[in-house]
């Protein structure tokens, strides 16, 4: 049995080295319920499942999220929700979410203005609904409200079905509604984007905003975990070919950054009410190097600063870090004496490794 990795520092000092980090927003990763109509390589969710669609289930975690706001105040000016399934916009039951969405949101932002946070909502799709007229319905009505809310589309590099109403609704909601296309950093989506003849992802990158997520493990998902040579590679060609992407966008033109993980700002409040700053609930100690804890991010920080030496790094104040959760996965392969990252901007600045 391989040795779990204890943090060489407490939880609240790795905070305090990382405070100049800490991304200037909050996040609520609320996930409503796993239950959808699609199957996705890079989803291990229980696509059958029923827990957390009723409304009851949904307003119950109204106090949890006025626990975590309580707690931002003072910190941060902006919170913003991410609201996830699942699918949320399912055609068979459409007009009965998106009114328990609308109230759900709406009752939640009383805490918002408790504690002077200004509010933002996202939802996350894979856009394969035919009501688009009752979302739209949904995000104006949030809109009048006084309630910033925009879609986030998804996109897969690795055959998700796109039928034609996924395409009419790219068209019907364009910019205005759709805030940014997120893509999924799995092995083998990346090996298919760097071949670059994906030509529905140059019609996004033409017209819409991008980001590529980093991929977060699950249990037998090993496969789909890219090595730390496909990382670089993944970066380097973004931009080289693409450097609107972001995060990436932000690492080629900023020389200060935060780090892109928001787990020192975050709550992800799952289907059940249990709750965890990034990772899922059945996650197990087996799956890691560092000792786990589900409410507290800072050991698998830790670790990663000590391993790739950040403290002392010429691009600490630029790097945006990884994916801890993926980076301390224990079957990961790892191919490079060098961090990524610092490969990455040793690149971008005409540096050799």
């Amino acid at each position: 049995m391989s040795e779990v990795r204890i943090p060489s520092q407490s939880a609240q000092t790795t905070k305090l080295l990382l405070e100049s980090k800490r991304p200037e927003i909050s996040e609520i990763e609320l996930t409503l319920f796993e239950n959808c109509n699609i199957v996705c390589d890079f989803c291990f969710h229980d696509k059958k499942s029923q827990v957390g669609l009723s409304k009851e289930e949904m307003f119950s975690k109204i106090p949890i999220m006025d626990e975590f706001l309580s707690r931002q105040q003072n910190r941060v000016k902006i919170a913003q929700i991410n609201v996830v399934g699942g699918e949320l916009f399912q055609d068979r039951w459409m007009e009965r979410l998106n009114q328990d969405y609308y109230e759900l949101l709406i009752e939640t932002k009383k805490s918002f203005d408790k504690y002077n946070l200004k509010m933002k909502v996202v939802f996350v799709s894979n856009f394969l609904f035919k009501k688009k007229e009752s979302v739209k319905e949904l995000i104006d009505k949030l809109r009048d409200y006084g309630i910033d809310t925009h879609l986030i589309v998804s996109y897969d590099f690795e055959g998700r079905p796109l039928s034609k109403s996924y395409w009419d609704n790219v068209t019907y909601f364009g910019p205005e509604y759709i805030c940014s296309v997120n893509l999924v950093g799995t092995s083998g989506s990346i090996k298919k984007f760097i071949e670059n003849k994906d030509n529905n992802f140059k019609y996004f990158y033409k017209n819409f905003n991008i980001f590529f997520d980093d991929f977060i493990p699950d249990n037998g998902s090993d496969d789909l975990i890219p090595s730390d040579r496909e990382f670089s590679q993944w970066y380097k060609y973004i931009a080289d070919n693409f450097p609107l992407i972001q995060p990436v966008a932000d690492l080629i033109n900023n020389q200060n950054n935060s780090m892109h993980c928001l787990s020192l700002n975050k709550v992800t409040i799952f289907p059940d009410n249990k709750t965890s700053n990034c990772r899922w609930h059945r996650y197990k100690q087996t799956d890691f190097n560092t000792k786990l804890n589900l409410k507290d991010n800072s050991g698998m920080m830790q670790n990663f600063i000590d391993e790739m030496g950040c403290l002392q790094c010429e691009y600490f104040s630029r790097c945006g870090f990884r994916c801890f959760t993926q980076w301390d996965w224990k079957n990961r392969k790892r191919d490079m004496e060098i961090c990524p990252m610092k490969s990455f901007f040793n690149h971008i600045e005409g540096k050799q490794d």
